[in-house]
């Protein structure tokens, strides 16, 4: 069904976005389609490889690359709310891959540090997420993947600069 339905812009404001025909032309559109791919075909080989969720791995990842890691900045960086960061917190420390303990800078919050056993949980996890980024990368040319890697930073920090806005606070980084 056709639909003649136009976005306007201002005159002279410079239009950057390409042709849209429907909303899976929209570039946001694409890229969460992108992500849906990922997360469904690595929530996939997660459990069944690892007997980890994508969250649980997520987390256990930042866990690892920040410890000590303060417990409610992680919500920050992985963008959940946090009842689920607690919810997979718990999860983690019930399988003995993380442990919390009172943050040295605030006796109030609690800080988080992968177990020795986490530690090598995560490097046979890193090691198939590297193996898996290669195949998705496979497609593209050495320099489309530097300027891709070049585009998502700079796209990520504007995003999360106009989310902070939004929220009227810091995110975490």
């Amino acid at each position: 069904m056709a639909d003649n339905f136009h976005v306007s812009f201002d005159a002279g404001e410079l239009r950057k976005h390409p042709e849209v025909q429907t909303v899976e032309d929209v570039i946001t559109f694409r890229l969460q389609r992108l992500v849906a791919i990922g997360e469904r075909a690595g929530q996939d080989w997660s459990q069944r490889m690892f007997d980890l969720s994508l969250n649980e791995w997520r987390l256990l990842a930042l866990v690892k690359g920040r410890a000590p890691a303060r417990a409610g900045g992680l919500a920050d960086v992985l963008l959940m709310d946090k009842s689920q960061t607690s919810r997979v917190t718990k999860s983690l420390l019930n399988k003995g891959l993380i442990r919390s303990f009172p943050d040295p800078d605030d006796g109030r919050a609690i800080a988080l540090e992968p177990t020795e056993e986490g530690v090598v949980l995560y490097r046979r996890v890193f090691a198939e997420v590297m193996r898996s980024n290669e195949r998705i990368l496979d497609v593209l040319s050495i320099d489309e993947v530097q300027a891709l890697d070049v585009i998502l930073r700079k796209m990520t920090e504007h995003s999360s600069d106009l989310l902070e806005a939004r929220l009227g606070r810091p995110l975490i980084r």
